[in-house]
This record gives C-alpha cells, sequence and structure tokens, in this order.
C-alpha cells in the first residue's frame, strides 16, 4: 500500500506539471505591427501545452490546438499615413499632437474592447475554469487592467516599441534625460544642451499627461461599464505587474539602467526557419539572380505608402538612384509605378526578412519603423533611415549612434536629390558595411534566443507564487516626495538651519561647517543603529 501510494504520488506531481496553464491575453491596440511582435510568445506558449484565449483584431492563421482567438470587430490596421499630408519634425507642437492622437487611439480602442462582450466573457470564464495569468500590451491605454483587477491576477505587459516614457516609474526604472532617449525623442549622440533639456521636459511632462489624463479617461470608461467600480489603473499597474517584456536590445539602444522586471527581447519576432526554407517569389528571385550588381532593398513599412509622395519627391529620389551603381527592388504600392527600367523592381510586397538576409542585398533604406531596423540589423546590413512619425526617429538615430547607418530627412530630398545621392554613397565607403556585420554578431550572439527567455519568465511566473511576490517592490507606491526622500533632505536643511540659530553662526564658512558637522553626526548615530540592529 506504501508502494503504491508512492507510485500514485508521483503520477499525481508529473500530471500536475504537464497540465498546462491558463493564460489570457489582451491586445486591444489595432495595429499589426504591434500584434507580430506578440504572436510568438503567445504561439510559442500554447505549443507548450498552456491554454491561451486572446482578445485581438489580428486572426493568425495555423495557430496551435490550445491558442483561442476572441477576434474584435472593426479596422484591423491604422489607416496608412500620406506623405503629401505630413511633413516630419521633433516640435513641442508635434509631440503633443501625437501624444493626443496616441491618446484618442487608446480611448477607442477602449471602447470598442468594451462593446465586444469580451471583457465580461473573460470574467465569466474565470468563474468557471480560473485563468491564471494576463498577458497584455502596456502601448496607450491601461483600461483593459480591469481585466487583471477583478481576477486578481498578475500582469505580464509587453511593449511592441521603446518603452513609453509614462512606464518608467511603474518599473522602479530611472529615465536620466540626460542620455536615455524617449521614445518620443531622437538625436545624436551626445545630446547637446537643447536637447537635453527638450528630452528632460517631455520625459516629465508626457507621464503626468498620461497619469492624469489618459488614465483619468480610462477609469470613467470602465466605471461607465462596471458602475460599481471606482478603479485606479495607475495603481493596479504598479501593483500587479510582475514582468515587462521590451522589443529593444543594447546592440542597438544603448545601455540602460533597468531592473529585474524588465526583459529585453529585442527580435522575438524574427523566425530563423523562414529565410531559409520558403522560397521567394519568382520576380524578385529572377531579378535577383539576373544581376551581378549590389542590390537595394527600398521598403517603408505598411502603414507609409510612396505612392502618396508629392510628384516632385519621388523624382528626386529616381534621379538619385539612376545615378547610384546598385539595382534596386522598391517596395511601391500601386500599378503606377515612376519609371520603367531594368534597373529597378517595383513589387507591391516582398518576405522583407528573407530579402534583408539574403546576400546580393547589401543596402536597406527604410523609415525608421523598429521592426525593419531590427531585422536589418539581425541580417547585418547597413541601412540609410529617413524618419516621419512616432519612434521613427529615436530608432533611425539609434542606427546612426552605433554606426551601422545614416539619417537623411525627408525636407533634405525634397530640396535635391544630390543629398540622397551622397547619402548611398555614403553607406558604401563609410565602414558602415563591416559595423553592421560586427553589430548583428552580438545582437545574434545572446545566452537564450528571445522567444526562448519570455516563455521561461512567464514559465518561471506561472510555476512559482512566491515569483510573484518577489518581483513586486513597495516602493513603487511610494508616494513622489517619500520615494525621493525629500522629506529627509528636508529635515537636514531643517536642521543645519537651526543650528546656524542657535550658535549664531553667521559666515558662509561657519555655516558650512555646522553642516558638514551635523552630517557627520547623523552619519554616526545611523551606523551605530544600523549595526545595533545587526544579529
Amino acid at each position: 500500500m506504501e508502494i503504491n501510494l508512492s507510485v500514485w504520488l508521483v503520477i499525481q506531481q508529473i500530471t500536475t506539471l504537464c497540465v498546462g496553464k491558463r493564460i489570457l491575453g489582451v491586445f486591444p491596440h489595432f495595429g499589426y505591427s504591434h500584434f507580430k511582435v506578440y504572436y510568438p510568445l503567445l504561439h510559442a506558449l500554447a505549443e507548450r501545452g498552456h491554454n491561451v484565449t486572446v482578445i485581438t483584431y489580428i486572426h493568425s492563421p495555423n495557430s496551435p490546438e490550445f491558442y483561442e482567438e476572441w477576434l474584435l470587430k472593426g479596422e484591423q490596421v491604422k489607416e496608412t499615413v500620406s506623405l503629401g499630408d505630413t511633413w516630419p519634425s521633433r516640435s513641442w507642437d508635434t509631440l503633443f499632437k501625437e501624444y493626443l492622437s496616441l491618446h484618442r487611439e487608446g480611448q477607442s480602442s477602449c471602447k470598442k474592447l468594451y462593446e465586444s462582450g469580451f471583457v465580461q466573457r473573460a470574467l465569466d470564464q474565470h468563474l468557471i475554469q480560473p485563468y491564471d495569468l494576463v498577458i497584455t500590451e502596456y502601448f496607450n491605454s491601461d483600461c483593459h487592467l480591469a481585466l487583471p483587477y477583478l481576477m486578481n491576477l498578475p500582469i505580464v505587459g509587453f511593449s511592441s516599441c521603446l518603452l513609453m516614457p509614462w512606464y518608467y516609474e511603474r518599473l522602479l526604472m530611472p529615465d536620466t534625460p540626460s542620455y536615455i532617449q524617449s521614445e518620443f525623442i531622437g538625436y545624436p549622440e551626445p545630446l547637446n544642451w537643447y536637447q537635453r533639456t527638450e528630452n528632460f521636459l517631455q520625459a516629465k511632462i508626457l507621464p503626468l499627461l498620461y497619469r492624469f489624463y489618459t488614465n483619468h479617461c480610462d477609469n470613467m470608461l470602465i466605471n461607465s461599464y462596471f458602475k460599481w467600480l471606482f478603479p485606479d489603473v495607475n495603481s493596479i499597474a504598479k501593483r500587479q505587474t510582475r514582468i515587462v517584456f521590451g522589443n529593444q536590445h543594447y546592440s542597438l539602444m544603448g545601455i540602460r539602467p533597468s531592473t529585474q522586471q524588465f526583459i529585453e527581447v529585442g527580435g522575438i519576432h524574427i523566425n530563423e526557419s523562414s529565410i531559409n526554407d520558403r522560397e521567394l517569389p519568382k520576380d524578385i528571385e529572377a531579378f535577383l539572380e539576373n544581376t551581378d550588381k549590389d542590390v537595394l532593398f527600398i521598403s517603408w513599412g505598411s502603414m507609409i505608402k510612396f505612392s502618396t509622395m508629392p510628384n516632385n519627391l519621388v523624382k528626386s529620389i529616381v534621379t538619385a538612384l539612376l545615378r547610384f551603381d546598385v539595382k534596386v527592388i522598391w517596395k511601391w504600392e500601386n500599378d503606377k509605378i515612376p519609371i520603367t527600367s531594368e534597373k529597378f523592381l517595383f513589387v507591391k510586397w516582398a518576405p522583407q526578412l528573407q530579402l534583408l538576409c539574403h546576400p546580393k542585398i547589401k543596402y536597406f533604406w527604410g523609415h525608421g519603423g523598429l521592426l525593419g531596423i531590427t531585422e536589418a540589423l539581425y541580417c547585418g546590413k547597413p541601412m540609410l533611415i529617413t524618419p516621419i512619425y512616432g519612434d521613427h526617429f529615436v530608432n533611425s538615430y539609434a542606427v546612426k549612434n552605433r554606426k551601422i547607418g545614416y539619417v537623411l530627412d525627408l525636407f533634405d530630398i525634397s530640396i535635391d536629390w544630390y543629398s540622397l545621392y551622397l547619402a548611398f554613397e555614403n553607406l558604401t565607403r563609410s565602414g558602415y558595411e563591416h559595423r553592421a556585420k560586427e553589430l548583428s554578431e552580438v545582437f545574434r550572439h545572446r545566452e537564450n534566443k528571445p522567444i526562448d527567455t519570455a516563455v521561461w519568465w512567464v514559465e518561471h511566473l506561472l510555476k512559482y507564487k512566491s515569483t510573484s511576490e518577489t518581483l513586486h517592490s513597495y516602493a513603487v507606491e511610494l508616494n513622489w516626495f517619500v520615494f525621493n526622500s525629500l522629506d529627509a533632505i528636508m529635515l537636514i536643511i531643517v536642521l543645519i538651519v537651526v543650528i546656524k540659530e542657535v550658535y549664531s553662526i553667521d559666515t558662509f564658512m561657519g555655516f558650512l561647517i555646522a553642516g558638514l558637522v551635523f552630517i557627520v553626526l547623523f552619519c554616526s548615530i545611523f551606523a551605530l543603529v544600523l549595526l545595533g540592529n545587526r544579529k
């Protein structure tokens, strides 16, 4: 009987370990490029036997058995950006408009999420068979945090871009504006006085706007659906966030102070098997096979259409490319191409990663999207980057600061085609290719693949309850006055003033000596108390 009981206990333990956990993914933002970063983790967790339910706009064909989609209705991608209607800049007016645009998009996504009925459906499912964890996007809204709050579950956040400025405080990560550039800013390093000032102001003002405007709207929206609930989504995030994955890597963005809660998984969307296992489209394959020249690949992502460029700008680009001694594969969205020539191949779609890693593709011209830059870095290709909006600027200057590419403003191209020609020529003779290959090796050479790192942390969090406790610090709930030790600083100043008045110290040197004496006494008393409390 004793042996049978032992066997039963072993079988029970193995069964418990093999049973997958229940994970809820909440991704209310409609951007395909965002979900492209998150899906590999959700897919991998489902393949490992976890039951993964995902609220999203994006349908994923050929999903694993344990992957379930609750598809939101409506637009799945943001409307494309017309280059004829916008002009890139980093003015304060532009920064404020971009924040408001993100805010409006976030509130629109929130409304659609709650109108879909999936929030109530998830709560009902949780009562029948509880979820163990919520994985969600941290981007432009927190209204969806009502779900983990009501379910009392730990949160795994995921950022598809450089961490937004309003999330640093939640993770106890210093933003240090003197050298850490925000998602909204992009400049060459080191920052000059004006750039540091601008970076400092936006790093402090935008989080306040998000906290007291966006989060307020989030709370009001949640309360409109749950009349009895008066949440503070900022407090929910601080209390229940355990891990945040960031789609970045130090080889591109540089080293930054971090915590155990923030984990870099830059390049998690890169599927190495797709590079060699898939065939290129026939027109692209034929174009590459029939040339002995280097090839430039031009792609400005899914949201920016070259076909919306003003004609004079297109003519400048074509003029510069005709003089640049390479062949060109150009992602162009309609049938009306700007030139008919054997030098050019215009395609409406291209397998970007596979193409960038092709040996005949030597250069990449992109718009500063993080996925394209990451893929070009992975493949070791020097880049010309023309930023348009949002995080394009900080991504672009990361390329420039790492010396693997060149940044050229759209305004410069419109003035004179020769500036574009010089930029291309500069790519060929400034050591960019050698540097790009070196940095590609650094980017690839990691202790674990990004997807394995992300899966390990999620499963670690699911397996050990104590992990959820230790990945939280009471410090995130301290008010700013106490967090920055302003109470202690004020006490020291008051005591110094008191000592000065009591001993009638009038000279500056006397005042300074009194201050130093007090600090020495204070530190001595503190050290004695500390030693006295040691066991």
